[in-house]
């Protein structure tokens, strides 16, 4: 979702609103419809300087995420399949490894 930051140097009159007893503000409805947020989303807030940054929150965290990890492992099949690989056999490294220093037996390839 996109981020939302009062900036004054712009020739479009700026949006006002006021802080109620309540510590509540009313947000312009025609800049909520451009980020297309409406009642019940939820916004982060976080200050930077002077100004308060309103930041959207997803509305479903799975759908935001998904996707972000896509070629971690890999952009093919056979390089996910190098990956799985080196990590299994770094696992049976770190065996060896443990066991050389726990004083065991000597190494499984002697």
């Amino acid at each position: 979702m996109a981020e939302a930051a009062l900036v004054y140097d712009t020739e479009e009159a700026p949006a006002v609103t006021t802080i109620s007893s309540k510590n509540q503000i009313t947000l312009p409805v025609h800049l909520l419809r451009e980020m297309g947020l409406g009642a019940g989303d939820r916004l982060a807030v976080a200050r930077e300087g002077n100004r308060l940054i309103l930041r959207a929150r997803p509305r479903d965290w799975v759908r935001h995420y998904a996707g972000s990890l896509s070629g971690l492992y890999g952009g093919s099949k056979e390089e996910m399949d190098v990956y799985l690989k080196d990590l299994r056999d770094e696992g049976a490294r770190a065996t060896e490894i443990e066991r050389a220093w726990s004083g065991g037996a000597g190494s499984a390839k002697e």
